[in-house]
């Protein structure tokens, strides 16, 4: 009888010990006023606001960080890789860390509740870089659907050239000039664009248009501090084949209507130059952005100048000047 009770007592006394509780994960983006990405510095967990780091992870070069903490409730805060220990740059309150579970929390630095406490002229600056990131956003969306659309008529070039019949190959050619007609509009100051609706109406033999095509197209690279010589060389091939061929001897500001030479449709086709690869999409620069990236992208600047913590990269054939600060990029002109 004794056994048993004390048997008893000692199953009662291991069903009272504590029961740790699983420790919770949590996780989420470091994202700045401007909308980009944090790419340094770290995230902790307080219980007194900010002034005690229990827990801290590292943000990564995405802007990302992850970890592990007991359950609890938790101020969540940001430090800059050059913030003080004692300062921070955002938090987050009242976040909840749950025995065995996921925590999802991002300290997004682009809500009116931290704008608002910015200084007037921080504001202003903010609103700036906010305005030129949205220009080059809709640039890069620009050149994005320009890229595809020449892929497109490089594949409708190549089918017109395999085409059994001329009725497909006019489609095809009206396919490209349909395009290219739009995207001119949109874009008015890309030379590979005027090059392919030229051969697109060398095609569909439009010879008087072709010319007008490829003469804005040599224009555009005269004036160009950067001239594609590639460019160059398919217009003025295409100009001397055109008047050639069909005697047209007029200059660049001719608007006389040519009669095309007594040829075969297909033999015509036949002369067209095949269209040139899609030139890769123009650079662009963002903030945060490292040194090296825009070294990668755009080279070495003509001139750089140091001036305490800032340090200036001058482009003066782009006229911008980008400037650093602890490698990265803060600011555009």
């Amino acid at each position: 009888m004794k056994r048993a009770i004390s048997l008893w007592i000692g199953l009662l006394a291991f069903s009272m010990l504590p029961i740790f509780a699983q420790p919770g994960g949590i996780h989420g983006k470091v994202i700045g006023p401007e909308g980009a990405p944090r790419t340094s510095g770290s995230v902790s967990l307080s219980t007194d606001k900010h002034y005690t780091s229990i827990y801290t992870f590292r943000v990564t070069s995405s802007g990302e960080y992850s970890g592990q903490a007991d359950p609890g409730v938790y101020t969540v805060v940001y430090r800059a890789a050059d913030t003080p220990s004692d300062k921070f740059v955002d938090s987050v309150k009242d976040v909840q860390i749950l025995s065995g579970q996921e925590t999802a929390q991002d300290i997004d630095m682009t809500r009116s509740e931290f704008i608002d406490k910015l200084p007037a002229a921080q504001q202003r600056q903010l609103e700036e870089i906010r305005r030129r990131n949205a220009v080059a956003m809709q640039n890069n969306e620009i050149i994005k659907n320009l890229n595809a659309d020449l892929r497109i008529c490089t594949q409708d070039f190549k089918d017109a050239d395999s085409a059994p019949d001329a009725e497909t190959r006019t489609a095809k050619y009206s396919d490209v000039e349909a395009l290219m007609l739009r995207d001119t509009q949109s874009k008015p100051d890309a030379s590979i664009l005027w090059v392919q609706l030229g051969q697109a109406q060398v095609g569909l033999m439009k010879y008087a248009e072709a010319e007008s095509s490829f003469m804005k197209a040599l224009d555009l690279e005269t004036r160009s501090s950067r001239p594609n010589a590639q460019i160059q060389i398919i217009a003025n091939a295409q100009l001397s084949k055109i008047r050639a061929n069909i005697g047209n001897v007029a200059g660049p500001n001719s608007a006389s209507v040519v009669t095309p030479p007594p040829a075969p449709p297909q033999r015509q086709y036949d002369e067209v130059t095949p269209p040139p690869t899609p030139p890769a999409p123009a650079p662009t620069i963002t903030i945060g952005e490292l040194k090296a990236q825009v070294l990668t992208d755009f080279g070495e600047p003509q001139r750089k100048a140091v001036v305490g913590p800032k340090e200036f990269y001058f482009y003066t054939d782009l006229k911008m000047k980008v400037t650093f600060v602890n490698g990265k990029v803060s600011s555009i002109d």
